[in-house]
């Protein structure tokens, strides 16, 4: 009989635990997430930092001027310091950019050579994959670092042509705990359509 109270104490946490989720609706987009307590939204200044530092960063490593005055962030947010998760959209015309397949393999390739650059002890595993989110296929690009036999990060880009935009999700973990978290916020997402 003594484990039922405990069932329902440990029930009762549950479903409290879950309730804690925030849900965000991007209407740019028709993409409904469920955000984890343990994630805290990053502020639009801190963003723009980040933003900033990563733009500077594959500027120098690939000798370029890079453009992000049109990129909107749709939301930004951190586990703990070093997990990361975050998705923009850029309007992007065909007509003007070129194909936005041969575009993306650019950027994959730009990210590469920066992590090469500015890590040059770290080893770099790279794949390219799709993935599908609630019946939309993305390109998904994951980035493995580890120094001395030890993994550092692993980076994941998402992207698609959606809507005229280029949508991009991207997410930083350390661990798999994250990594499940990070992929249950994607694997749980909607798209109106």
């Amino acid at each position: 009989m003594k484990i039922a109270p405990l069932f329902l104490l440990l029930l009762s946490f549950k479903i409290s635990y879950a309730q804690q989720n925030t849900r965000f609706t991007f209407k740019e987009v028709g993409w409904t997430i469920n955000l984890p307590s343990d994630f805290v939204i990053i502020d639009s200044l801190k963003n723009e930092k980040i933003n900033e530092k990563g733009k500077k960063a594959m500027e120098e490593s690939n000798n370029l001027q890079i453009d992000i005055s049109q990129t909107k962030t749709l939301i930004s947010a951190t586990k703990d310091q070093f997990n990361y998760f975050n998705a923009t959209i850029t309007p992007y015309d065909v007509a003007k950019e070129g194909n936005y397949e041969e575009a993306t393999i650019g950027v994959k390739a730009m990210l590469y050579k920066t992590f090469a650059d500015k890590m040059p002890d770290a080893v770099i595993d790279s794949v390219s994959t799709t993935t599908v989110i609630d019946g939309l296929s993305f390109d998904k690009f994951q980035v493995v670092l580890k120094v001395d036999n030890k993994l550092l990060f692993t980076m994941v880009l998402l992207s698609k042509l959606y809507r005229n935009l280029d949508f991009g999700i991207s997410y930083l973990f350390l661990d798999e705990v994250t990594k499940f978290e990070m992929e249950k916020i994607l694997q749980t997402s909607k798209f109106s359509k």
